[in-house]
């Protein structure tokens, strides 16, 4: 045999073993590149459904909060078997009940073991009282374990078999300092929960939802829900481990919940396998309900590795054209222009963009390559540049919406209680003081009992305005709560802060005011409460003593300014 043929077929067995070898490493590549993508989308996917879920639950959770902290239910809870209490503390339940998605509500109390009780068609209207709870009765089992557990919230999923539907319970401790005084709440139509939540997702994605013991309490398929997780033992519980082929993926999913909630991440991926099939599984963690949120999915579907199929092809027909330019130009035409090539890339792979790889410098298809390569590494460094840049913007403006109330655009209590504690430590290195105003609406309740929630809101916004346009730039306000706003002030001693209070209780007094829905005058007051903190004091401390204040300037009277004074000490 002559030894062009020779030299062929031996170039020909070269480009086989290449070719092979390149297949398996674009394969290896395609894997590669199907992971990094699953595992952004996964991530995103996770974050998505974490606020669609979110939305709804937190809103009536916030509600719930509200009604067990007015003081007619507190004052009731401690004193159920007062007739006039009774009646101011249903008349508040009644008026919470329209605010809630489900029209309905549950008090019970502990001491007396008394279930008060309303329902989305009022059918209990002046019979909320329905009936008293007992230990011994096992359907009464789930009160008695709320308690003894000592847990703020619970979150509960139990079907409703009268009205037909699932119900996810939102259960909150009505506490007393240590006291517990019994639980209130209200329910979400979780059939819907789930239809607008796991169950709109594409082929290849599965959404579910746990609680902190891992017992599922949202899947697409309800029959993996755990129903009444609360007064369920471990081993009577539908958990996760019921989703997972292999222990070691049960084990993986549990340990990223744990490292979740210890807060060093907002979502984690694991790998797992699922009948047989690998999948992604993206975990994140909701503190507001204590819950987690698993998204599953299935690459196969989402992005099969014949996906690459074309990419292969066009490989092939790059080294079937290799093979026969291979004995004109090899070193010149294709080696060395692919060795820069390899360069390039590897300098992208690093995050920089060749400045030396010029397709002027090779002829024909290599050049087209090293054009299409350039373009592609200049379009994917841009497309880096901007998603770093989206991110970044989203995630200040979610860092803005978790500080701000939305509706006066004032701080939040989150907001404020960091402003507060970054006055406490740079008072402590600049040896400075502070000063706390706290703020009350007087007679809000009747504002919105007489003209209606939307007037209370325009009152808010009213005060929120007066109090910005009274204020220096470097204090700080916020509507700590409700109708109670919060006003820290840079302060040189406890007269500067007394000024300041007297000044806004008057500017508000005198120059705030709404049309009541008749067109007359509706003239807003607030009660202030002022502290001059001591250096070294804690927030907690001077939450206290401003908190107090506000409550001796509404036992003068309200439309006044209180300081807090120092009790003196006893006589011995």
């Amino acid at each position: 045999m002559n030894l062009k043929p020779r030299f062929l077929l031996l170039t020909a067995l070269l480009v086989v073993v290449s070719a092979t070898a390149a297949w398996y490493a674009s394969r290896q590549l395609a894997e590669g590149i199907v992971a990094q993508w699953a595992v952004r989308y996964a991530e995103k996917q996770v974050l998505y459904d974490k606020s669609r879920l979110l939305q709804p639950i937190v809103r009536e959770i916030a509600l719930a909060r509200q009604l067990f902290n007015s003081p007619e239910i507190r004052n009731w809870a401690r004193n159920s078997d007062d007739p006039e209490l009774t009646r101011l503390a249903i008349a508040e339940m009644e008026s919470y009940r329209m605010n809630f998605a489900d029209r309905s509500y549950f008090i019970a109390l502990l001491e007396s073991g008394r279930y008060y009780h309303n329902n989305t068609n009022d059918e209990f209207a002046g019979k909320q009282y329905r009936y008293t709870l007992s230990p011994d009765k096992v359907a009464d089992r789930w009160f008695y374990d709320i308690v003894r557990q000592r847990r703020d919230m619970h979150i509960n999923v139990n079907p409703d078999i009268n009205l037909g539907v699932t119900k996810l319970w939102i259960d909150l401790l009505l506490r007393d300092g240590d006291t517990i005084l019994g639980v209130a709440g209200t329910g979400l139509d979780l059939t819907r929960l789930i239809h607008a939540v796991v169950e709109q997702t594409q082929p290849g994605m599965t959404s579910l939802f746990v609680d902190h013991n891992g017992a599922i309490q949202a899947h697409r398929d309800q029959r993996m829900i755990d129903y009444a997780s609360i007064s369920k033992t471990a081993a009577d519980r539908k958990t996760l481990d019921l989703v997972f082929d292999r222990a070691s993926d049960r084990a993986a999913v549990r340990a990223a919940m744990r490292e979740l909630a210890s807060g060093t991440n907002s979502v984690i991926s694991r790998f797992v396998e699922i009948n047989g099939k690998r999948h992604l599984a993206g975990v994140a963690y909701l503190p507001e309900i204590d819950w987690y949120e698993i998204s599953l999915l299935d690459l196969d579907v989402l992005l099969p590795i014949s996906s690459f199929s074309g990419i292969l092809l066009v490989y092939g027909l790059t080294l079937l054209a290799a093979l026969l330019l291979f004995n004109l130009a090899l070193g010149r035409q294709v080696l060395r222009p692919l060795m820069r090539l390899d360069q390039a890339m590897q300098e992208v792979e690093q995050g920089r963009v060749s400045e030396t790889l010029s397709a002027a410098d090779s002829p024909g298809e290599i050049s087209r390559l090293i054009e299409h390569f350039h373009r592609m590494a200049l379009a994917q460094r841009q497309a880096r540049l901007d998603l770093e840049s989206k991110v970044e913007e989203r995630t200040e403006a979610l860092n803005r919406l978790a500080k701000t109330d939305p509706l006066t655009e004032l701080l939040n209590r989150r907001g404020m209680s960091e402003r507060i504690e970054a006055e406490i430590s740079r008072g402590r290195r600049k040896q400075s003081h502070i000063g706390l105003l706290w703020l009350d609406i007087d007679l809000f309740k009747e504002i919105n009992d007489q003209h209606g929630h939307a007037m209370g809101d325009e009152a808010l916004k009213a005060v929120a305005m007066t109090l910005r346009s009274l204020l220096r730039p470097y204090d700080s306000v916020s509507r700590w709560g409700g109708d109670e706003f919060l006003v820290l002030t840079p302060a040189g001693d406890a007269r500067d802060v007394n000024a300041l209070g007297e000044r806004i209780r008057a500017a508000i007094a005198d120059t705030c005011g709404l049309p009541d829905t008749s067109g007359a005058p509706l003239r807003l007051t607030v009660s202030v409460g002022g502290y001059f903190a001591d250096q070294g004091e804690d927030m907690e401390s001077m939450l206290q003593r401003a908190d107090r204040a506000l409550y001796d300037a509404k036992d003068a009277g309200r439309n006044c300014y209180r300081a807090y004074i120092v009790d003196p000490p006893p006589v011995s």
